[in-house]
């Protein structure tokens, strides 16, 4: 009987892992086009290793994925401890996609950039590159370099971790503009770095997002058992639900795709109930 339970359970965790490495994989490539087609051939250095790595490029004439990856894995090895097993293996699968992806889409490109617009270019490819981090940041690993460095340097340092990641970049930038003898791009670099920042801190907020949902009805008391009630709605998609004796019910919900079942629940239930839906910044707990 034993194993019988443990060969069911093997296919679901075995799916879930896929599913993260497939997502891993995805996001890194992602990367890797807006850093091939958008930043390098612009020469825009938007902070970061790989920032770092298209600065390097004009000094040792290799390829931008190469260099990363050597300034990378020795980064990944120190900072293993501070990850974890299982969050480093997935971050040097990533390391690996993107460094490879780049020489190879730079290869067959031959280096041209796909928008010939440096500030157009600049904008998309950091969007891009913003949307490609924060996929492979919901696969639980992280793009490797700048993220690593932080963290151990926050175990020495008492800095919040945006001022940190603030200061190294700027740091990168300042080298970039001077390796490249160009001060105007320092203004580019900016652009794409507010542009990465800017996508990333969107798509972390929406994962934490949560809805305040008000109710007024006189029939609230079987409103919420119809809520709470598994065969209509997920548990996990409600966070808080209470009421009081004013005909008014406060429901709390950090599955927003979940509203629409919501709202049909308690039309459901009572016809000329009265709905508010209202923005939440912060994660209710339990």
């Amino acid at each position: 009987m034993k194993n019988k339970i443990q060969n069911r359970s093997i296919p679901k965790f075995s799916l879930e892992e896929l599913k993260s490495y497939s997502l891993l994989t995805a996001g890194s490539f992602v990367l890797a086009i807006g850093y091939a087609f958008f930043i390098v051939p612009h020469n825009i250095v938007p902070g970061g290793i790989f920032g770092l790595s298209i600065a390097l490029n004009e000094i040792f004439h290799s390829s931008v994925g190469l260099i990363s990856l050597i300034l990378n894995i020795p980064i990944l090895l120190i900072g293993m401890r501070v990850l974890g097993r299982k969050e480093g293996i997935k971050t040097s699968i990533s390391m690996l996609v993107v460094s490879f992806g780049i020489d190879f889409i730079l290869y067959f490109s031959e280096g041209k950039p796909l928008v010939n617009d440096i500030l157009v270019s600049t904008i998309f490819g950091g969007i891009l590159i913003g949307i490609a981090v924060a996929i492979v940041m919901t696969s639980g690993a992280t793009t490797g370099g700048n993220d690593i460095i932080v963290r151990i340097l926050q175990k020495y340092i008492r800095i919040p971790f945006s001022q940190l990641t603030l200061t190294l970049n700027a740091v990168i930038v300042i080298i970039g503009v001077t390796i490249f003898n160009d001060y105007t791009m320092a203004a580019y670099c900016v652009i794409a770095i507010i542009s990465i920042s800017k996508t990333i801190e969107y798509y972390q907020n929406k994962a934490v997002e949560t809805r305040t949902v008000l109710i007024f009805s006189k029939r609230n008391q079987e409103i919420q058992l119809e809520i709470m009630n598994p065969n209509n709605l997920p548990q996990k998609s409600i966070k808080l639900i209470h009421h009081d004796s004013n005909e008014k019910m406060i429901l709390v919900t950090n599955d927003a795709k979940k509203l629409f079942r919501i709202e049909e629940v308690i039309s459901r239930t009572d016809p000329d109930a009265h709905i508010v839906i209202l923005d939440s910044n912060r994660s209710v707990e339990m």
